[in-house]
């Protein structure tokens, strides 16, 4: 069973806008990153990047390239990345609050069991012995897991987010990220959602509250610039203290 499908076919309810207006809608919160952005103080978190969440999203296999071609910016420029699962043990299953109105469904329909193919990362993402692993019980990366000790203690002070469902674990991710006052950048590209004008209306107005919105080739552009400024400081600090 799919987790997400009872609130898909709820999102499908709603009245749609043209795909053009979406687009046009995004494209307008898409800016360049602004200010100095030093790579080794980076985290590129990847969220929902597992079969059975990727397969109720559309054009997953786009997605999926996109993403990679992110962690490839990150990784060549020396920045760490983080693979967020959500996955449930028995014990999960058994405790899932009633009260919550999203989570109570795993009582019933037992999803994402750990140790499953459709709990792990995707295949086709490839996951470096490096790179951080956490598995969460919630839709936020920070809840349930020790993420935030983790990044702390690697000197991270800017995430970078990017993932599937745009309105539930990159939403709720963004939210919680700001709380603990890290820089948030949110790669619009890298970020789907299986209702495009719910993901349109995240991405242009609410994200844009507490993130900076940009595209996977911007990030380039903007790490390439600040190693090569961060090299220039360095030369010309070298230069200095050589004729002191």
């Amino acid at each position: 069973m799919n987790l997400w499908r009872p609130f898909k076919r709820l999102e499908q309810r709603r009245p749609r806008v043209a795909h053009g207006e979406r687009s046009a809608e995004v494209r307008a919160a898409t800016v360049a990153i602004s200010g100095n952005i030093d790579p080794r103080e980076c985290a590129l978190l990847v969220l929902g990047g597992q079969r059975a969440i990727l397969d109720a999203v559309p054009d997953a296999d786009s997605l999926i390239l996109k993403i990679n071609a992110a962690l490839d910016i990150v990784r060549l420029h020396g920045g760490q990345i983080a693979f967020v699962r959500i996955a449930f043990e028995d014990d999960d299953y058994r405790f899932a609050p009633t009260t919550n109105k999203e989570f109570s469904v795993l009582a019933r329909e037992r999803p994402l069991r750990n140790g499953t193919p459709d709990a792990e990362i995707h295949p086709a993402f490839a996951v470096q012995p490096t790179d951080i692993l956490v598995r969460i019980t919630r839709l936020g990366a920070f809840f349930t897991t020790d993420l935030d000790e983790q990044l702390t203690n690697l000197g991270v002070t800017t995430l970078i987010v990017v993932g599937a469902h745009t309105s539930r674990a990159v939403l709720t991710t963004v939210r919680e990220a700001a709380d603990r006052d890290y820089r948030l950048i949110v790669l619009s590209d890298c970020c789907a959602h299986s209702d495009a004008e719910n993901h349109a209306v995240l991405v242009a107005r609410i994200f844009l509250c507490q993130a900076e919105i940009t595209s996977a080739a911007a990030l380039y552009g903007s790490l390439a610039a600040s190693k090569i400024n961060n090299q220039r400081h360095s030369f010309r600090t070298t230069k200095t203290s050589s004729l002191l």
